[in-house]
């Protein structure tokens, strides 16, 4: 395409292009942008269907927007190759708008395709599908229109992206700003309080006092356990979960479990990814990770087996059992450590929109079950 254009612009596309670029820059989440955005291409080009793709890191099409589209159509082309059905074009030379048969193996949709590819300078990062039932004409106008409408989306993308990570970093410099006072100040102040223990046992050997040395021993014992849950907090703050995703991070918090207790654990998991919110992954995460400490900590079991499902439907399903000795749910209620972490489980359940079942009976076990919901709402059914 020639670098400078001869045409004047329509007041049309001038319309377009000023809301186009009024919606990619509100202040709204990600999803309703991009529905928005498909709104006004559907407006203005009268199309039946459309559809946003972005290029994965594997080489596939990660289907992230559409209308016009049922959810199991959209279902059916998800992470599809490149060079699969849907684009026969290599990725570095997606610089030109296309308009093709329609080559998507679903029924109901119009036989023309235009393809308008999302860049971002010389990176193609996507592409945007528009299925329309007349032939548009690609005069000089309308190519620069739509290449815009892609680079726009690009610029959008980019910043979202940058934004993302930004935020991310953020995190984890506030997270390892955490773990580094708790190093300095809670883990300093254990150390001190434990040798002034030492101490004072030292200076009782003469008495010999049994009750003294009998307290002190409890009191050791409790500065050790202290110390290993400050060591595991202070660990968890410096590995932010956003560089794992959910279901890698549970993997390692299991093998970390089996290694450190020589407990049989079983992980069942139908899902190799799991694509959240950072946010609920984290929440989902330290529920696991708790209800693992736990089991550590109290029950003295056998087997434990830790099983995530999800559906079609965007329902989660999060189950932590095992066969140690249980408890009684009403007397938990009077140890104030117990109930706090029980509590800050439920706590991160309702963050979730979600709901936590924890049922045990002495000598019964414990189960623990967390239920959530996500569906991405990026797309107009």
């Amino acid at each position: 395409m020639a670098e400078s254009s001869t045409f004047e612009w329509s007041p049309s596309s001038l319309t377009l292009l000023y809301r186009i670029t009024s919606a990619l820059s509100s202040a709204h989440e990600e999803g309703q942008v991009l529905h928005d955005f498909l709104v006004l291409l559907k407006q203005h080009f009268n199309a039946r269907a459309g559809s946003i793709q972005l290029i994965t890191d594997e080489g596939l099409m990660d289907l992230i927007a559409y209308f016009g589209i049922t959810e199991e159509q959209a279902n059916s082309i998800q992470h599809a190759p490149i060079d699969g059905h849907l684009f026969s074009f290599e990725t570095d030379v997606i610089d030109e708008i296309q308009i093709r048969q329609n080559e998507l193996s679903i029924d109901n949709l119009p036989p023309k395709q235009l393809c308008i590819p999302i860049r971002f300078k010389i990176r193609t990062l996507g592409v945007i599908n528009l299925f329309v039932e007349n032939e548009i004409d690609i005069n000089e106008e309308v190519a620069y229109l739509l290449l815009s409408l892609g680079a726009h989306l690009g610029e959008f993308f980019e910043r979202s992206y940058i934004e993302k990570k930004n935020r991310l970093q953020l995190i984890k410099d506030e997270r390892n700003i955490i773990a580094n006072e708790l190093h300095d100040s809670l883990a300093q102040s254990l150390a001190s309080v434990r040798f002034q223990v030492r101490i004072l046992d030292q200076s009782l050997q003469p008495v010999g006092d049994f009750m003294a040395f009998k307290t002190i021993d409890s009191i050791e014992h409790a500065l050790d356990e202290a110390t290993t849950d400050l060591r595991e907090l202070i660990a968890h703050c410096r590995v932010p979960i956003e560089q794992q995703g959910l279901v890698p991070a549970v993997k390692r918090a299991v093998e970390k479990f089996r290694r450190e207790t020589g407990i049989h654990i079983l992980l069942q998991c139908e899902e190799q990814t799991l694509a959240l919110p950072s946010n609920m992954e984290l929440n989902a995460y330290r529920i696991v990770q708790e209800a693992l400490t736990n089991i550590k900590k109290h029950a003295n079991a056998y087997i434990v087996r830790v099983l995530l499902t999800h559906d079609d439907e965007g329902n989660i399903r999060i189950l932590i059992e095992n066969d140690g000795k249980g408890f009684d749910q009403k007397k938990i209620q009077s140890s104030e450590g117990d109930h706090l972490g029980l509590t800050i489980m439920k706590e991160r359940a309702k963050h979730l929109g979600g709901s936590l079942k924890i049922e045990s009976e002495p000598d019964e076990g414990t189960r623990v079950e967390l239920r959530f919901s996500y569906k991405d709402t990026s797309s107009d059914s």
